[in-house]
């Protein structure tokens, strides 16, 4: 399991699933078919979510709280799933691929969310609470 997955679950999934992301995502067998949970995903910690409009700027929003000019992607895409690529890049990439999509910009800090075609987008950030 790649450091930016298991940051962002502890940080941002709600503590009773933790445990079920961890095993999942570290399993082969299991990896894909639990990545379609992100599709209409409801294990996020609310405390620390900020639902985004859909003409939100997400790369200038990300930006301004720090985020770096890459980001780690865990998403039912398996294009981009498991990927490092510049931040502009993977927005528009899982806005364009439509399935649910987290982009791990600051390990356990600061994320963003895509559910599938866009029905939900949040900006993940502890250090908002």
């Amino acid at each position: 399991m790649h450091p930016h997955e298991e940051a962002l679950i502890r940080a941002f999934i709600v503590p009773f699933r933790r445990a079920r992301w961890l095993e999942s995502l570290a399993s082969s067998k299991r990896r894909p078919k639990f990545l379609d949970r992100l599709n209409h995903c409801d294990d996020f910690d609310e405390r620390y979510c900020t639902p985004l409009e859909s003409n939100a700027n997400v790369v200038a929003v990300l930006t301004a709280r720090g985020a770096p000019d890459t980001c780690y992607v865990v998403s039912d895409s398996p294009d981009i799933d498991g990927r490092e690529l510049p931040l502009a890049e993977a927005v528009g990439e899982s806005e364009l691929g439509g399935w649910g999509t987290i982009l791990s910009c600051l390990p356990g800090r600061l994320a963003y969310f895509y559910g599938e075609k866009g029905e939900r987008r949040l900006l993940l950030d502890r250090d908002r609470a």
